[in-house]
């Protein structure tokens, strides 16, 4: 039993490498993705050999700061201290460190980009071989490039807290659609949506600059300080103003805080964190207002608080959908 229990660990581990080479290889098409998903959905244990080889490509990356003799004696070491998975999968492991994760990143060129993301109503911090780290909120995406001159992120959907390692000879940017954001070292908010993207300081010092077609005018450049935020969109960047930094990152704790949020904002923010659609379909209701802290987890009290306060009715309408109406006046 213990035998087959080792040898299905082996071959998730094996597999995990091999999607971690396909990825790391820049050779990956959308079917490879597809696959992949689907891969780690099979079974929990998936996910587990995963984790516990990027922790171990992480682990090994330090090898590029070592000389040539300690880089090959570190696998061995490793391989001797582990179980027996793990000593065939820390030499195939070095191989694929050496040969696929390390020589880009010592290259002038820009490495291949890893992508971290998270699934609707999951958070996940994520750490970064520089030490720096990115929580990723609900449903949300970010590809990151490292080279020896740059530390290169985009913000591909969602929103993600960065807490910025220092690296003054290599600037930290991270791209959100029409706004480039550079810091050295600092910790920031970053909530991208269709339309623009509304960048928050909690910490430190922060470039704002404007990217895309501007035409004859010149890219706008703002810098953010601690507790300030600006939005930016297609056409510009806002006014920085003073905020509410525990406001604005409350999601890490859980929590939505609204302050005087028209309906339709609330019911587009709960939408972002459950795989429910609710439609305002009441003229009448359109325009109201609520405040107060809703935990993000779970919807049920979310509908009741607004039955209760804003005096509704949740009519559903299948499975996934629900409808907002104001409740009928009792008699």
């Amino acid at each position: 039993m213990l035998a087959d229990q080792n040898t299905t660990t082996e071959s998730n581990h094996d597999t995990a490498l091999s999607w971690i080479a396909r990825f790391r290889s820049g050779s990956a098409t959308d079917e490879d993705r597809q696959a992949f998903a689907l891969w780690l959905q099979q079974d929990q244990r998936h996910k587990q050999a995963m984790d516990s080889m990027l922790d171990m490509w992480q682990d090994l990356a330090i090898i590029r700061l070592m000389d040539s003799s300690k880089a090959a004696e570190a696998p061995a070491e490793a391989a001797n201290a582990g179980s027996h998975w793990l000593r065939g999968s820390v030499a195939a492991a070095a191989c694929l460190v050496l040969a696929l994760f390390l020589w880009p990143q010592n290259s002038p060129n820009t490495s291949a980009p890893l992508y971290y993301q998270t699934a609707l109503g999951e958070q996940h911090t994520f750490e970064l071989i520089d030490g720096s780290s990115i929580t990723l909120n609900t449903n949300s995406r970010v590809s990151v490039a490292y080279s020896d001159e740059h530390r290169n992120l985009e913000l591909l959907r969602g929103e993600a807290f960065f807490e910025v390692a220092k690296d003054p000879a290599r600037p930290f940017n991270v791209d959100t659609g029409s706004a480039r954001v550079t810091a050295i070292g600092t910790a920031f908010n970053i909530y991208r949506n269709r339309q623009s993207a509304s960048i928050t300081v909690a910490e430190g010092v922060v470039r704002v600059t404007e990217l895309g077609n501007t035409g004859n005018r010149v890219p706008e450049t703002e810098v953010l300080h601690a507790n300030q935020q600006l939005k930016a969109t297609g056409q510009g960047l806002q006014a920085a103003t003073s905020t509410d930094v525990s406001r604005q990152t409350a999601w890490q704790r859980g929590e939505l805080i609204a302050e005087d949020m028209s309906l339709t904002d609330l019911v587009r923010q709960i939408e972002r964190y459950h795989d429910t659609r609710i439609l305002i379909t009441d003229s009448s209701i359109v325009t109201l207002t609520i405040s107060g802290v809703f935990a993000l987890k779970e919807l049920d009290p979310i509908l009741q608080a607004l039955q209760l306060s804003l005096g509704l009715e949740i009519i559903p309408l299948d499975d996934k959908t629900l409808q907002l109406i104001k409740a009928p006046t009792k008699i």
